[in-house]
């Protein structure tokens, strides 16, 4: 799924189901803050998660959540990293289901695949799961009920 279909599918859901939306979002991200994450996190993003957060910010997203470069967010992508380090390996983590378990992308060479990545919390260990990249992952799961 590319960014625009992504949108279409937003929007379809938006008009369907406006009360998912309710919840206030994450503020959108800049340029100048995902420069900077990208340089504390030392990995470059995957295109799909800058353009998600330059146009929807992040935190609650209908029934999902992803992290965001918000400073002042419980979202923060930085802070949920930088504490979660050990879970993390070489993983940068984006997501949550909010019984222990991550979704993150996989970094190889400083780069980060967009392909989502399942860090159990009973096994402590990560898989890889069938999306092929963050708006799969969204649409699936934070956009169907």
């Amino acid at each position: 799924m590319n960014f625009h279909e992504f949108e279409e599918f937003v929007n379809e859901k938006k008009l369907a189901n406006p009360v998912w939306f309710g919840l206030d979002p994450d503020s959108l991200a800049s340029e100048e803050s995902i420069e900077f994450a990208q340089k504390e996190l030392n990995a470059t993003l995957p295109h799909e998660y800058v353009q998600f957060v330059k146009r929807y910010g992040g935190g609650y997203f209908a029934f999902g959540i992803v992290y965001s470069l918000d400073k002042d967010s419980s979202f923060n992508i930085l802070e949920i990293n930088k504490a979660e380090s050990k879970k993390r390996e070489d993983h940068i983590l984006f997501s949550e289901n909010g019984v222990g378990d991550y979704y993150g992308f996989k970094i190889k060479e400083n780069q980060c695949s967009p392909d989502v990545y399942f860090f159990d919390h009973e096994t402590e260990s990560w898989q890889k799961t069938k999306y092929e990249n963050m708006l799969t992952y969204l649409s699936e799961i934070a956009l169907s009920n």
